[in-house]
């Protein structure tokens, strides 16, 4: 078949995708197509509900509060163990009660040095400093499946938490390999809360198109059972985030801590975010940092 119809129900039924109806998917110019798939997969996991979350990062100095963020992120790479276990007890004393993440695994993993045990007793001791999860699990950083499988459980069986799985650089033709290889790894360990598909960097020699990122969101719905499907407010944009809630995406990351009434209530955090999901025809609800609804 030319179309993705027959797609549909496996979409509303939640069955993963297998390979070759996956590489259609990714080859299909029909975006409307894609779209309905991957809108009908969010549909029939979360209805019309859309998340986001307001985060703290932490790179380098303190800021003075945590404003009305619900999560405080260490995104700073930690030169050592104990630089680590610095900036966790500051992030802990900024948080006052709030969830605090921090840390690519990769970079606690060579804090580590590869070592699975070492990373095991590290994840240990930041637990004891009130770490709650990791940031990111770049699942590309990692090596092989199976490394990255010992990297999460190493990290999880500590105490930590290891929910979202995201992707440091990769050109499109590479990013159905690591689609599977996140449903792959959430098979083995069911760690993840969260799959942020697109890049954070896009090579230079090849970046990516709109189409490409939009296929990628609905790939990343279609082909694992990860809960939610992730955009980046900060990366992305809300024009890119908006439409990527019409392609499957149900979780927006990163909104600011403050909401810049400065600039008009209708482009203060709550409003901004709230109308862009809106618009998306879908239920705006604001979550914490441990994946849980505010009330």
């Amino acid at each position: 078949m030319t179309g993705l119809a027959d797609l549909e129900p496996k979409a509303a039924s939640l069955t993963p995708l297998d390979r070759a109806e996956a590489e259609r998917v990714q080859a299909s110019p029909d975006l409307v197509s894609v779209g309905t798939l991957g809108e009908t997969a969010r549909r029939a996991r979360h209805g019309e509900r859309v998340t986001w979350v307001r985060v703290c990062p932490i790179d380098g100095g303190l800021p003075p509060t945590r404003g009305e963020a619900r999560e405080v992120r260490i995104v700073a790479v930690p030169s050592s163990a104990e630089d680590a276990a610095r900036l966790v007890g500051e992030a802990v004393r900024l948080a006052a009660g709030v969830a605090v993440t921090g840390f690519s695994l990769a970079d606690l993993l060579a804090l580590a040095g590869g070592d699975h045990l070492a990373l095991f007793e590290l994840a240990g001791a930041l637990k004891g400093r009130g770490l709650e999860a990791i940031a990111c699990v770049p699942i590309d950083r990692l090596g092989e499946t199976d490394n990255a499988v010992e990297a999460v459980r190493a990290v999880t069986q500590a105490g930590v938490r290891a929910p979202r799985a995201t992707v440091a650089r990769a050109p499109f033709d590479a990013r159905l390999d690591l689609i599977e290889r996140a449903a792959a790894i959430q098979r083995e360990t069911a760690a993840f809360e969260a799959f942020a598909p697109l890049p954070e960097v896009d090579p230079p020699d090849e970046p990516s198109t709109g189409y490409d990122d939009v296929r990628t969101i609905a790939l990343a719905r279609l082909c694992t059972s990860i809960p939610s499907i992730q955009v980046s407010w900060p990366l992305h944009g809300p024009k890119l985030a908006q439409v990527a809630l019409t392609y499957g995406a149900n979780d927006v990351d990163g909104l600011a801590a403050h909401e810049g009434a400065e600039l008009g209530r209708r482009r203060s955090t709550r409003e901004d975010i709230e109308r862009q999901i809106r618009a998306a025809a879908a239920a705006p609800a604001e979550r914490d940092g441990r994946f849980e609804l505010v009330s």
